[in-house]
């Protein structure tokens, strides 16, 4: 028996003892579920997508993204797309289009800040094919739960190239991996610019770099390409510990359904994990700009957009339609308010069976799925 998904605070809730070390490792790229896909540090027997070998891989980006959509309309249904305009999702939609025969059947789902952030696609691709919907519409639990559907997402994009959490530390991306470990709690957790986390005491910290430099010494040896650098060492904790909670965070962690097997990450594939391993010296240029420069090329050959190619960086696409589908502000109060509610999903095995935040789960499950 293996574990979709789980609550990281469950540990707490649920009275399971000390919180596993790999959640030091999560709170630094803000992978809110930290799944070890090299299954070392996992405290479930946890449901992940393995890393693959590289063999002879020598396709390319665009090839990747073909092959990705070639092999969702073999599935022979509907495709939904959500398009946030941003890099990942106008790749995806690109490459769906260009391989869509004339009997699929290909609708987008999409936001008016969708076509803010890439207002040129908006006109020439999607336009004439659906109208926008508002903020509150795009995450419909029906829609989830509808398996004649497939809905796809630009989710493990971002973990092809690198992150975005090494953004406020971008000036030290050729430093040595190792002086992560002087640098502060703020520096580490994006203290105080992340305004919407909540605070690591110095006690917690000093516990939290132990368990990092737990993890991290063994991972940089067992790790595909070679750790040298701080950036080399977000990608990986991005590509190896963040992949799980990305590819099911628009189900388990943004809605209240445990129905996910027909929502599917556009970039959750072998060939995209081979690319971004066997490509790892082009994912940027040293600047914010230039992170997902290759996708932003392949991207301008369909949709010749300059400042796109040039000037486009990573947004938070979906963090902006869940601020602008309440009422309030969407801070770390609002988030622990929702996550607590009685409704949230806490707990889900790969048989489908799950249990919500209010529901006891029996002793013998988490027993049965505890990691040999």
């Amino acid at each position: 028996m293996k574990v979709k998904y789980f609550r990281p605070d469950i540990f707490k809730i649920d009275d399971l003892g000390q919180e596993p070390s790999v959640i030091a490792i999560g709170q630094i790229v803000q992978a809110y579920m930290p799944v070890d896909r090299t299954g070392k540090f996992n405290y479930f027997d946890m449901m992940y997508e393995s890393i693959p070998s590289i063999d002879n891989f020598n396709k390319t980006f665009e090839e990747c993204c073909m092959d990705a959509a070639k092999e969702l309309w073999k599935l022979g249904k509907p495709i939904e797309l959500f398009w946030s305009g941003g890099i990942d999702s106008s790749g995806a939609l690109i490459a769906l289009l260009e391989t869509k025969s004339q009997s699929d059947i290909l609708s987008i789902r999409y936001t008016q800040n969708s076509i803010d952030e890439f207002p040129l696609m908006w006109e020439k691709l999607v336009r004439d094919k659906n109208y926008p919907l508002s903020d509150k519409e795009m995450l419909s639990e029906s829609l989830f739960e509808d398996h004649g559907v497939i809905k796809v997402t630009g989710e493990c994009g971002d973990q092809c190239f690198g992150s975005d959490a090494l953004h406020k530390n971008l000036h030290r991306h050729s430093d040595d991996w190792e002086s992560i470990f002087t640098w502060t709690k703020e520096e580490i957790y994006g203290f105080p610019t992340n305004k919407d986390a909540p605070p690591v005491h110095d006690s917690t910290f000093e516990k939290r770099r132990d368990d990092l430099a737990e993890i991290l010494f063994e991972h940089v040896d067992i790790a595909p390409i070679e750790i040298a650098s701080i950036f080399d060492l977000y990608w990986w904790m991005n590509f190896c510990f963040k992949w799980q909670d990305v590819d099911s965070r628009m189900i388990f962690t943004f809605s209240t359904t445990a129905e996910w097997e027909s929502t599917l990450s556009f970039f959750n594939t072998q060939d995209f994990q081979r690319w971004s391993i066997t490509n790892h010296d082009i994912k940027h240029g040293g600047t914010w700009e230039t992170y997902k420069q290759p996708a932003k090329e392949y991207i301008n050959k369909y949709v010749k957009d300059e400042t796109y190619r040039k000037d486009k960086t990573k947004e938070p696409s979906l963090i902006k339609i869940l601020k602008n589908s309440i009422d309030g502000e969407y801070n770390y109060e609002y988030r622990q308010k929702r996550r607590n509610s009685s409704d949230r999903i806490k707990f889900v095995l790969d048989d489908g069976r799950y249990w919500r935040q209010g529901q006891d789960i029996p002793e013998e499950i988490f027993k049965s799925c505890l990691k040999s």
